[in-house]
């Protein structure tokens, strides 16, 4: 499992020859037409660790439970950058897989190539599928802008607040009243270097995803205008309204009192660093829960800071999400297909998934399962599931959605770097919203 399943992918160039690509194909696909007798799916994921092997175990499942009539062939793809060139090469060849499994900050990306069924087709029909079965988070992330998904929701995460319980007391601080402010948890980090001489706080810094999840934390837009969840698209990034100066400030503030551990591009270093004692406070994904806290005790799990006051505060999911191929794809198929993403999306199989890799259920009915209630008698499992229950479906809480986002991100990242080291906040960030602003434009000239 990684421990955190948000992974940069291509850059715009790489985004936008592949839609010129996808642009000038042709229909492609196995056995088109096949309407009736057995089935056989091609679905593409990029699950490693025990992931993959719960994810196998699903596969089995319902092939067992569909013997004669659908047989899924699932195979491993490397990482989402690599089934993403995978992809372009198989739209090029017309040999797409039936399914495919992308990350989250690849929806924008994907709706744009339109060489998949937006999974609303399938369930406007189907009178067993209820969109309250997902967390509104979830559903609002993948919405398709007419009440329905783009695609099915599997694999979810979402930041929270590891707190090392041990450095905590030693500190005189309580773990069981954490901190709910990112001004609180800046006290308690300098106040937990100062009595033990560890680092008071880390977080991921190989991306910008901290940086969209403490905008959204403080109810702000990461993208411009709506964060791309209008009817227009992104034209640019906002990084310099008054409450992302703010928390940036107090970030740069903690890493050059040497209260705040840079992990630079390695997170598994950084959660390593946790779990050994060397860091108070870890702000990182639920998905690395079993690696920072093997023997789930020496943690308190809390929800990820707010950085302002407002009703559109939240976190965004990360995770991924299956896509229904469409061009050179039967009607049997692209059912066939729909019948194992709902599959996955059961109640039993999302506490089953949840309970064996660290991602949330993305079913809101798993915790009523006899797996899901066995799971959330850990308090730290149910701090998780709790954040991701009540984040609100609000534009800042769904996240940015954008074809260019990979390449945004290693923007955002290496201008904030620079402000850990002790830049400008307000000067260098506004720097990297122009230049943001230029690839996003580069990218939505070849989506057209």
């Amino acid at each position: 499992m990684s421990l955190r399943p948000r992974t940069t992918i291509a850059a715009t160039a790489a985004g936008a020859a592949l839609l010129l690509a996808l642009a000038g194909c042709t229909a492609s696909g196995s056995s088109p037409g096949a309407d009736s007798g057995p089935v056989t799916l091609q679905f593409w994921h990029e699950m490693s660790g025990p992931a993959a092997t719960e994810l196998d175990a699903l596969v089995s499942q319902f092939n067992s439970e569909h013997d004669g009539e659908i047989t899924v062939e699932s195979s491993f793809q490397g990482s989402y950058a690599d089934a993403q060139t995978k992809y372009t090469a198989a739209v090029q060849s017309g040999t797409t897989p039936d399914l495919l499994m992308m990350n989250d900050i690849s929806t924008g990306f994907m709706v744009d190539s339109k060489k998949t069924v937006p999974l609303s087709t399938f369930t406007a029909s189907d009178t067993s599928f209820s969109l309250d079965s997902f967390p509104p988070a979830v559903s609002a992330y993948y919405g398709d802008g007419a009440g329905g998904l783009a695609a099915m929701p599997f694999a979810v995460s979402q930041p929270v607040m590891y707190l090392d319980r041990d450095l905590v007391t030693r500190s005189g601080l309580d773990p069981d009243s954490p901190p709910r402010t990112l001004a609180e948890v800046a006290s308690w980090a300098e106040k937990i270097h100062a009595a033990t001489g560890a680092s008071g706080l880390t977080m991921n810094m190989s991306d910008s995803w901290m940086i969209e999840q403490m905008s959204a934390a403080g109810g702000v837009d990461f993208c411009t205008p709506d964060n791309g969840r209008g009817s227009d698209r992104v034209t640019g990034l906002q990084l310099t309204s008054p409450t992302q100066v703010g928390f940036m400030e107090r970030l740069q503030k903690l890493f050059q009192d040497g209260s705040m551990l840079n992990p630079g591009t390695d997170n598994s270093a950084m959660v390593s660093a946790f779990a050994s004692g060397k860091v108070g406070i870890m702000l990182t994904s639920t998905g690395a829960y079993t690696t920072a806290d093997p023997k789930k005790a020496a943690s308190t799990v809390a929800a990820f800071p707010s950085t302002a006051e407002s009703d559109d505060a939240g976190v965004v999911i990360g995770g991924n999400a299956l896509w229904i191929s469409g061009d050179g794809h039967s009607d049997a198929q692209q059912r066939a297909a729909y019948a194992f993403v709902s599959f996955l999306h059961s109640a039993e199989v999302q506490a089953a998934w949840a309970n064996a890799t660290g991602y949330l259920a993305s079913n809101t009915e798993a915790a009523s399962t006899a797996t899901g209630a066995a799971s959330l008698a850990d308090p730290n499992v149910k701090a998780m599931a709790d954040q991701l229950a009540n984040t609100p479906a609000s534009n800042a809480a769904a996240g940015c959605r954008t074809g260019a986002f990979p390449s945004l991100r290693s923007t955002v990242i290496g201008a904030f770097t620079q402000v850990a080291e002790g830049a400008d906040v307000t000067s260098t960030m506004s720097d990297a919203e122009t230049k943001a602003a230029s690839q996003i434009a580069a990218y939505n000239t070849a989506a057209g």
